[in-house]
């Protein structure tokens, strides 16, 4: 009896049972699992806070660009330095193509985009350049996309909709370029014209900023008017104020610009001066801009 005794408290001394075992396993599991799902609440928040983060600094970094080069880039890749959330999704993008091109961001009106808040209809973004979003914790897109309109409905925040959005518009782009006149007119000044000859430069009006294509009107009072001509047959108004009511000359050089020209040799009569004529433009944006500006020469 003592030598069973002796071998039953070996055994015990050997370590537990399966059975034990089973028990101590399942004690474990309901720990842990408890644990989790006392913490997901926490992690869930964390990766918001992050994603808040990475979001806003995406759309600094993207401003910071078209401050930089007058334009929007394509991608997130290379230009922000997190192009994925905090869940490792990939952050979505979307730009108005129109400001892709070089200096596109001076040269541009408005914006495509528009932001709605599914919580609050009354209120409402416009001109919005570009946005950025994560798709939060869950990985699941609750930001809703119309591409026909260009309209992006912002979901309404709470402990279960955690995509994090933010967006820049156009007028924070041109802020960030320090955008001047986006429409005007360039050219050099014009020299003096000389009796008995032809007038010998050729004066270039050539836009600067504005979308093509470019329109041209020239108000040219004095009857000296007739010794030029304009490319694209542009005849000129004989008075001040006319072209505000005139129709407009579309240009077909590349480069949208104007030219004038001497027509005939500049008679006795004609000295004198300074003989003004005013020169008008127009650009092709959807909300179209106008630019005049003024020109004045004599004749020896």
């Amino acid at each position: 009896m003592r030598s069973d005794a002796r071998s039953a408290c070996r055994l015990r001394e050997g370590g537990f049972s399966i059975v034990e075992l089973a028990i101590v396993m399942i004690i474990i599991g309901v720990i842990v699992s408890g644990g989790l799902g006392f913490y997901t609440p926490y992690m869930q928040q964390a990766a918001k806070e992050k994603n808040g983060v990475i979001v806003g600094n995406a759309v600094k970094a993207l401003v910071a660009f078209a401050g930089g080069y007058k334009y929007l880039p394509t991608t997130l890749v290379g230009q922000v330095r997190d192009y994925q959330d905090a869940m490792g999704t990939n952050l979505q993008y979307r730009y108005d193509t129109n400001l892709t091109s070089a200096s596109s961001v001076c040269n541009r009106n408005s914006a495509a985009y528009t932001v709605n808040f599914a919580g609050d209809a009354t209120k409402t973004i416009t001109n919005v350049a570009l946005i950025v979003w994560s798709y939060g914790y869950d990985k699941t897109n609750s930001v809703t996309e119309v591409d026909a309109t260009k309209t992006i409905t912002v979901p309404d925040y709470s402990s279960t909709t955690d995509d994090m959005v933010s967006w820049a518009t156009l007028s924070e782009l041109k802020a960030a370029v320090g955008c001047g006149s986006s429409l005007q007119i360039l050219a050099d000044a014009m020299p003096a014209g000389s009796v008995g000859v032809t007038y010998g430069s050729t004066v270039t009006f050539k836009p600067d900023g504005g979308i093509a294509s470019y329109q041209w009107c020239v108000e040219f009072p004095a009857s000296v008017r007739s010794k030029f001509t304009f490319s694209q047959s542009l005849s000129p108004q004989t008075s001040f104020g006319a072209c505000s009511s005139a129709t407009y000359t579309t240009s077909i050089a590349s480069d949208g610009s104007l030219t004038m020209t001497g027509a005939s040799a500049l008679a006795s009569s004609d000295q004198g001066g300074p003989y003004d004529f005013i020169v008008f433009l127009k650009d092709g944006n959807t909300s179209q801009q106008s630019t005049s500006r003024r020109f004045s020469f004599y004749v020896n």
